[in-house]
Parts: C-alpha cells; structure tokens; sequence
C-alpha cells in the first residue's frame, strides 16, 4: 500500500530525496507556516479520506494533526479505525460522536513528514524516544474518545519513498517498536537543524 504525502494548507513541505540503494538525502530546508489554533472539526458526509477512513476519523485525523503542528511537530495524519461503520455517523451530535469513538476496536495511524527538523527531533531521542513519542500519540487519540481501543498501529513515514517505522500497541500493555531505515542509515547529521528532541507529549 502506498502512502502519499500531499501538501497540508498553510504548511509547505520541504524536497526529501532519498537515493534509491543508499541512506542519503538531498535536503531543501523551508520555513513552515505558523498553523492556526488547533480545533475540533465536526464530521462531514463528504469527509476527506486523506485524514481517515470514515467522518469521524477523518475528523479527529485532522484534529490531531493541527494540535501536533500547533506544537511545532510538522506531520501529516490519517486515522483509520475498526470497524469501519462505528464512524459512519449521521447526526453528528455530542452523544453519535462519543458513542461512535467508543465502539472502535482498532486504530491505525500514518504520520508523515519531509520537514528536516521534525525528522531530526524524532531521531535524537534514539529508540526509545520514538517508541514513548507513538505511544504518546496513540494516547492522544484515546483521550479524544477512543476508550475501546484493543490495538493500534503508528506507521512513520519520512517522504512518501522512506517507510521510518511502525509501533505496535495493544490494550494489555504490550508495544513493539520496529525501525525499517536504520535511522536514515544511522547518520541524521546529514538533516540540516537542530537536534533536540520532541519534548515529552502532553498528558491526556
């Protein structure tokens, strides 16, 4: 399955080339935009499948990637959950979404970027840091509503070429953390920026 990354409005994206056989990148460093407060958007019936694969997870796909740009975190989002039909919601009020969001079982994540310094902040905290930043991320989801959840996945992608990552969760409290680039071929220095890491994500 393909992922592409398509420009998010008011938030450019840098060119991240990663040379087909090695780990290198030619990188063309922009400045993002400032992105607007990060707000709920309610669910339409003409959702935008890029954030999620239902009105409600679209939806909160959006959501979270607005809060995670508000925070200087420059990622694409899309939600997918299951089953499919809990987020197929009519009358989009408070009660419709808040049973919709506790009635998913499982969430599958894609974030991605090719904006250098938010690659290097995912790198400089090692392993470890990478994996407590996903879990991180799938807490945000739950906190939004998404208490029913038994699994979910987190897929990292650094341009649309470079499959990062993926974490796997489960309610029960077992997570593994597979890395698939070996850290952009172990040398991050080649990023231009800063290397600070993300600081620890918000709590629920």
């Amino acid at each position: 399955m393909t992922h592409r990354i398509l420009p998010a409005a008011g938030c450019p994206l840098l060119a991240l080339l990663l040379l087909a056989g090695c780990q290198q990148a030619t990188i063309v460093p922009v400045t993002p935009a400032a992105s607007p407060t990060a707000v709920a958007t309610p669910p339409s019936a003409a959702y935008n499948p890029r954030y999620g694969n239902s009105p409600v997870a679209a939806a909160d796909g959006l959501r979270l990637q607005r809060q995670l740009t508000s925070r200087g975190e420059y990622w694409e989002v899309s939600i997918s959950t299951e089953p499919v039909r809990a987020g197929q919601v009519d009358n989009p009020d408070a009660a419709a979404l808040a049973a919709a969001r506790a009635a998913a079982r499982q969430a599958h994540l894609v974030i991605a970027t090719e904006i250098a310094s938010t690659i290097k902040a995912l790198l400089a905290g090692g392993r470890a840091g990478q994996q407590a930043y996903c879990v991180g991320l799938i807490d945000q989801v739950r906190a939004l509503g998404y208490s029913g959840l038994q699994t979910a996945t987190v897929e990292v992608y650094f341009s649309e070429r470079d499959r990062h990552a993926e974490l796997t969760w489960s309610a029960s409290g077992a997570t593994t953390y597979t890395v698939f680039d070996n850290d952009l071929g172990g040398n991050p220095s080649l990023l231009p920026g800063e290397t600070t890491p993300f600081p620890a994500p918000p709590t629920p």
